[in-house]
């Protein structure tokens, strides 16, 4: 029997906790039990952070994980020697091993893909071993040893800068949209630019750039600017702020006015191009065609579906892959794996925790109407224009929902993404909804590639032209879509609904986005689903194997 381990990222943002015993790995991320997004350890109260360690204690004896003491205790780099020991006396553990940042995020890639061999590439804003790490790793013999020099150059954070003074992204203080969206004001003293969520850390914004700038086109002016601002060497990691002087320098005139409208959609778009731009020179660095037939992306950056579905575009004959948890929610399992010099379980897919107010259902279903879920069922009501979401089974790990915490819908209401925009998730109108499609079909409504893995929503195929128009609601201004296929073996009931949709409607395609709202976790109570069912317009929820309607 292998060695209980305790895996434990607590250093940034996205604490997140995975324990591997008899054979078995559960990843909980720390944002799911209080619900708020992004959630740092370091930034808790003492007290804040026991409830939280009692929290996830629980959780593991919900799961048959109630052990007197671990065999083995990882840390990341970045976790604070007095949390460490917090850590190691409350779980009681025996030995303990500390790891880098892109080392670990390199091995959770590697050993999720099930290749032999493979040239991994994380990139994202930080870490002690630098922004951007190239490792080439073969199972035989794991070496995660980067095969270049120290780099240090927070790029795909550098990006998120740019939507901070972008009116549709951060809207400027005082106008009815901004006082529409914020709930609390500004610390004192932080720039009106700045997101009230740790002032300077907002790890929405860079999704948000991606999907406005579908909207603009290409100016060669902000190109060179933006591109001159990622070259700039780091500057004792203050690049990583929008107030060091390199930001100033080169977007000050823009950022103390703000940028709305076509403007500021031809800068995310150029914001994007130059980030591609920047990521190929790069890559080409390290990457050889012939030699290199697999590829894994991870770090934060590898959740731009944008630049890897361009990749699988450019190079056809290599495969590409990345995980479910490419950014930090991933690190403790990376670690893990890193440890393990292996994947543990054969899929993290749906690794997460199970819904954490279980007991609560059999009161529910005394106080409200309810059916027995079928896929039939389920069907029906989706053609008949219905949203709902869907709370069952184990959560998903990373950011993405894959269907177990998702909101559903039919793609073919051409009304439908400004409905669940405006009515259900109150976010922004440009931000575009992922299809998820039975995996063998994908081919026919989508232009996909033959080297790209698209089950955890990590690339973006363009949809076919002739059901651009049939299948609205998840298709993007430009024709791409961020698309999720699925197979019966992962996830048989969302299989069988898609399968009973095509049946009534000749599309096995769906609308699947997170199961929450604007600046919330994605959720893991029942509770909070039938809050946001009377909230909102979402118009009923499955529970388990129960549906339940307004």
């Amino acid at each position: 029997m292998r060695e209980s381990i305790i895996s434990f990222y607590g250093g940034g943002h996205d604490c997140n906790v995975s324990v591997c015993f008899n054979n078995k790995v559960i990843t909980i991320e720390a944002e799911r039990i209080f619900g708020n997004r992004y959630l740092s350890l370091e930034l808790l109260s003492p007290e804040e952070r026991l409830e939280l360690l009692n929290y996830i204690q629980d959780i593991l004896k919900e799961e048959g994980v109630s052990l007197s003491h671990y065999d083995v205790g990882l840390f990341d780099w970045g976790t604070s020697p007095p949390n460490v020991e917090m850590v190691e006396e409350f779980f009681h553990v025996k030995k303990s091993y500390h790891f880098s940042h892109h080392r670990a995020h390199a091995a959770g890639a590697f050993y999720s893909s099930g290749f032999e061999e493979a040239l991994v590439v994380s990139h994202d804003g930080g870490g002690d071993d630098g922004t951007f790490c190239v490792f080439d790793v073969k199972k035989a013999a794991p070496d995660f040893t980067p095969i270049h020099e120290y780099i240090s150059n927070p790029f795909s954070t550098k990006y998120s800068t740019l939507g901070r003074f972008m009116a549709e992204i951060r809207p400027p203080q005082g106008s009815p949209l901004r006082q529409r969206l914020q709930t609390n004001p500004h610390p004192a003293g932080s720039s009106p630019l700045a997101h009230r969520r740790l002032q300077d850390i907002d790890q929405s914004i860079a999704g948000k750039i991606m999907g406005l700038s579908a909207y603009g086109s290409l100016n060669e002016g902000f190109v060179e600017r933006i591109l001159n601002y990622f070259r700039h060497p780091d500057e004792k990691d203050e690049e990583c702020t929008p107030y060091s002087p390199a930001f100033w320098n080169a977007f000050g005139d823009l950022a103390r006015v703000g940028v709305h409208g076509a403007r500021a959609y031809d800068l995310a778009f150029s914001a994007q191009y130059a980030f591609e731009k920047y990521f190929l020179e790069l890559f080409r660095q390290y990457f050889k065609p012939k030699r290199h037939k697999n590829v894994c992306l991870t770090g934060g950056g590898a959740l731009n579906v944008v630049l890897n579905e361009k990749l699988s575009k450019i190079y056809p004959k290599t495969n590409f892959f990345v995980p479910s948890s490419p950014g930090d929610s991933g690190l403790s399992y990376g670690m893990l794996a890193h440890y393990l010099r292996d994947a543990g379980v054969p899929e993290m897919m749906y690794g997460g925790c199970k819904v954490l107010d279980e007991g609560a259902l059999p009161y529910i279903l005394s106080s409200r109407p309810w059916k027995k879920v079928t896929p039939s069922l389920i069907a029906q009501e989706l053609e008949k224009g219905k949203i709902i979401g869907v709370c069952r089974g184990a959560s998903e790990t990373g950011p993405r929902a894959l269907g177990n915490r998702s909101i559903l819908a039919d793609p073919r209401n051409p009304k439908g993404k400004d409905i669940i925009n405006s009515k259900v998730k109150f976010r922004e109108w440009y931000r575009p909804f992922a299809p998820i499609c039975k995996e063998e079909a994908a081919p026919t409504f989508f232009e996909t590639s033959s080297n790209a893995c698209y089950k955890y929503m990590s690339f973006s195929p363009p949809v076919k032209e002739e059901y651009r128009k049939i299948l609205p609601a998840i298709t993007h201004i430009d024709g791409s879509s961020r698309l999720q296929t699925i197979s019966s073996a992962q996830n048989p009931f969302i299989y069988s609904v898609l399968d009973e949709f095509e049946k009534l409607t000749g599309f096995p395609v769906l609308i699947n986005t997170s199961f929450n709202t604007k600046g919330r976790a994605i959720l893991t109570r029942y509770l909070t689903a039938l809050q946001i069912l009377d909230a909102t317009q979402l118009d009923g929820v499955i529970l388990q194997d129960y549906y339940i309607t307004k």
